[in-house]
C-alpha cells in the first residue's frame, strides 16, 4: 500500500514551479506568494521530496553580489 503525502497550499505552489522551470529562489518564492521558502523546503523533505539545493551567486537590486539558495527536486 503506498502512502499517499498531503501537502499545503504552499508546498504545491512550490512543487508546481520547479516542475515548470526546474528550480526556485527565494525572490521566485515571494511571487508566488511563499515568504520563508527555506522553512517550506524543511516541510517538504520531511515528507519525503528529494528537494536538493545549491548557494548561487546573483546581483542586488543595488548590483552588489550576494549568494542565495536554489532549490529542485532530484530525479
Amino acid at each position: 500500500m503506498t502512502e499517499e503525502r498531503i501537502f499545503s497550499g504552499q508546498e504545491k505552489d512550490i512543487i508546481d514551479f520547479i516542475k515548470a522551470h526546474g528550480s526556485i529562489t527565494t525572490l521566485q518564492a515571494f511571487g508566488i506568494g511563499v515568504a520563508r521558502l527555506a522553512s517550506r523546503v524543511f516541510d517538504l523533505r520531511t515528507k519525503g521530496v528529494p528537494v536538493k539545493s545549491e548557494m548561487v551567486s546573483v546581483e542586488n537590486r543595488k548590483g552588489e553580489k550576494c549568494r542565495v539558495a536554489r532549490y529542485w527536486i532530484a530525479a
